[in-house]
């Protein structure tokens, strides 16, 4: 039996070629913006990773910084620019040993080039990546509405893509908007100050308004909406872009453990 305590009925199983058939990808996660959407990414892919035991979960690389500034000062009010934090937490986590980046802030992709023109590994883009999967599992219906920060609507970071794909984008009435949603994400009884009853109850009246609007499904487009309604709250599908940029970073991340035990499979069978 090996020192990983393989069963005796594969005794060709090195060790070392044990080790080698169960590496994964190291995911980095560009945290902190905030910290409850970050942990709750970690949490979406401790729980879609099919793991049977510790030693087969796919490692995980946080940096939760506070120190990113606003990205709403920053677009709204010419305040100061987390790009350059921004791009030394990438940095940072490249060199712990991160294969790819993930970043659990929408209005962050704001910044998307230049944080990937600053690696040389590849920042996901999460925004692009639950448009696609609109367009593959929503194919037939036309109507997107977004719950998200302000700047994210203004600089349309989900609309240029959408309507790319002909589908029509709506957003909450601005009264909707600033007394419900920003109040809901950054208010002294938001969900970035540690709330979560009031702003639910905030964001699930602004959510029945886009439906009403005629939305036919509505995307979480910040991270800190679905840290309190999820799908199934809503008479449409809600969708959490933080769930599916963890689906799709296990997928990748596996990828990359199938790819050395097929490249290693030789000497098992030898």
């Amino acid at each position: 039996m090996s020192d990983l305590n393989y069963p005796e009925s594969h005794p060709n199983l090195k060790s070392s070629l044990v080790r080698e058939m169960l590496k994964v990808d190291t995911i980095g996660i560009i945290g902190g913006m905030g910290p409850g959407a970050t942990n709750r990414l970690c949490d979406l892919i401790t729980s879609l990773t099919p793991a049977t035991s510790d030693q087969t979960h796919i490692p995980v690389i946080t940096f939760n910084n506070s120190a990113i500034p606003s990205r709403v000062d920053a677009i709204f009010n010419g305040g100061v620019s987390p790009l350059p934090e921004l791009v030394r937490t990438a940095r940072i986590l490249q060199t712990a040993g991160a294969d790819f980046l993930l970043m659990p802030c929408n209005t962050a992709h704001y910044y998307f080039d230049e944080i990937q023109a600053s690696v040389d590994i590849p920042l996901f883009d999460m925004i692009a990546e639950t448009v696609r999967h609109i367009v593959s599992e929503f194919s037939d219906l036309e109507t997107i509405g977004i719950l998200g920060s302000s700047p994210t609507l203004d600089c349309g970071l989900f609309h240029k893509h959408l309507t790319t794909q002909g589908k029509k984008v709506i957003v909450p009435d601005p009264g909707v908007q600033i007394d419900l949603v920003m109040t809901s994400i950054f208010g002294a009884r938001g969900i970035k100050a540690g709330h979560r009853d009031e702003p639910r109850a905030h964001l699930l009246e602004a959510g029945c308004h886009l439906a009403e609007k005629g939305a036919n499904v509505i995307i979480a487009g910040c991270t800190e909406v679905s840290l309190v309604i999820k799908d199934g709250d809503l008479a449409v599908p809600l969708l959490d872009p933080l769930k599916i940029i963890a689906q799709l970073a296990v997928k990748r991340s596996m990828i990359g453990k199938l790819r050395t035990a097929q490249e290693q499979m030789y000497v098992v069978t030898a």
